[in-house]
């Protein structure tokens, strides 16, 4: 079995690096994922598929799904891949599909509906770091604001919304939206 060597490591973390600044909107996440693929494995096609129907994969293919709709298809033309080419793109496989994921949720249009209502702009901007993960400190300093700004929005924000916690917070927004 081939194992994966620090330099493997090391250029997928790149190849990811590169990609996480594209995961803005799935079309422009799509056509950096393959240049990016093209690029980390010279002598293999890319295409980024997404839809409902996908064909079965052939003979000198390999598909790394990354939902339920969308996968990316490599095909070398002479050969098929190898155990270490497998367990490189097995590697790269879950970080993709959630940055997938990210373009998917970033680009998703915001429908009006009462977290629009219910929120001030700033609020807004609140949520939008707190459902990426960031802390307090984080927030603040990403809006240039104290940490104490940064939970007395907090606070605002789960009256408003009728929730007690981050979690709950960040879910009752996702489901207005």
């Amino acid at each position: 079995m081939d194992h994966l060597t620090r330099d493997d490591y090391a250029s997928a973390l790149r190849l990811l690096a590169s990609l996480e600044t594209q995961a803005r909107q799935p079309e422009r996440f799509a056509r950096a994922c393959v240049a990016a693929m093209r690029a980390w494995l010279p002598s293999v096609s890319v295409r980024f598929d997404v839809g409902d129907a996908h064909p079965a994969v052939r003979r000198g293919e390999l598909e790394l799904p990354l939902s339920r709709r969308a996968r990316i298809r490599l095909e070398r033309r002479a050969g098929t891949f190898s155990g270490r080419d497998r367990q490189r793109m097995e590697l790269l496989r879950p970080h993709l599909a959630y940055l997938y994921r990210q373009a998917c949720e970033r680009s998703a249009p915001a429908s009006p509906g009462q977290e629009d209502a219910c929120l001030t702009p700033r609020e807004r901007d609140v949520m939008r770091w707190l459902s990426y993960g960031k802390t307090d400190a984080d927030i603040a300093q990403l809006l240039s604001i104290s940490p104490r700004t940064v939970h007395k929005h907090l606070e605002h924000i789960y009256v408003k919304l009728g929730v007690e916690t981050r979690t709950a917070a960040v879910m009752r927004v996702r489901r207005l939206a």
